[in-house]
């Protein structure tokens, strides 16, 4: 996420009319705690009057116009960062739905808006002072406040039937954030909310492979790019990629490879060397 994309204004008190806008780069996110103004949209135009909770998704020209006297804040999020900000298990879809659409909220309740603003004051914080890890930070936030918005917007009833693709979307997002856990089917499942059979049909039927198939041979593409790649001890190469144990690592590598780490790092390292930047590992025996 590039932090000075992400934008965070206090909305306080003045004299005047105060606007502000996008041409629609940015979504928008106005938590107006106290005052009155109009919100225009393309071809819509609201009234709006505090406690209220306004979204606006990327892509709408968007202008809002406060009267004297508003309080509240304004946050700003480029697309990228709403992308990366997106949970990547059973929630995501939902909560994409809730977020391309534009959204009023007037009924908000007393938890919300401290949750609210309980971020955006970390968020502000952040985008000010930079301190290490920053990005970091900036990414959970959003991530937190989408869910907040989505929570409000449209509340989950009833557990809802999940499309084959959108299962497989989550599980192959979760598996390069977790692998090195060693996760098991179960585990994975539990996460996206479905049984390890829906699991296992859906993955099956978007990459032709079983769920333990892929999570295994992207284990072994990972080990392959340290090893000739790295200067790093066998070992510490499974220890990176999860493997408590040097010596099982090395069994899991040579049943998938019928060679050793080392005999691989010794037989295409010089491989490895001459080649160019643009060829990628998957041409690899």
């Amino acid at each position: 996420m590039e932090r000075q994309a992400v934008e965070a204004q206090r909305i306080r008190s003045e004299l005047t009319t105060t606007e502000f806008g996008t041409s629609g780069g940015r979504a928008v996110m106005l938590l107006l705690l106290a005052g009155r103004g109009t919100f225009i949209s393309d071809e819509v135009e609201r009234e709006v009057a505090g406690p209220c909770l306004i979204w606006a998704p990327t892509g709408w020209w968007t202008r809002i116009s406060l009267a004297a006297g508003a309080r509240g804040f304004l946050a700003r999020l480029p697309e990228r960062a709403l992308g990366r900000a997106m949970p990547t298990d059973a929630l995501s879809a939902h909560v994409r739905q809730a977020v391309s659409r534009r959204i009023f909220l007037s009924d908000i309740s007393p938890k919300m808006i401290a949750s609210v603003t309980t971020l955006f004051e970390k968020i502000d914080t952040e985008l000010r002072e930079a301190p290490p890890g920053s990005e970091t930070v900036l990414h959970h936030c959003i991530s937190l406040m989408l869910i907040d918005i989505w929570r409000a917007a449209a509340p989950p009833r009833q557990s809802v039937e999940q499309a084959p693709h959108r299962i497989s979307d989550s599980f192959l997002s979760l598996v390069e954030l977790h692998m090195q856990n060693h996760w098991t089917i179960a585990e994975y499942a539990s996460r996206i909310g479905i049984s390890r059979d829906s699991l296992n049909t859906a993955v099956r039927g978007a990459i032709g492979v079983p769920p333990h198939a892929h999570i295994q041979r992207r284990l072994m593409e990972e080990a392959k790019a340290l090893l000739v790649t790295t200067n790093l001890r066998v070992a510490e190469v499974g220890y990176r990629l999860g493997f408590g144990d040097a010596a099982y690592f090395t069994r899991f590598f040579k049943r998938h490879e019928q060679l050793a780490p080392a005999q691989f790092r010794r037989k295409y390292t010089p491989l490895y060397r001459q080649r160019t930047e643009e060829v990628s590992f998957a041409q690899w025996p």
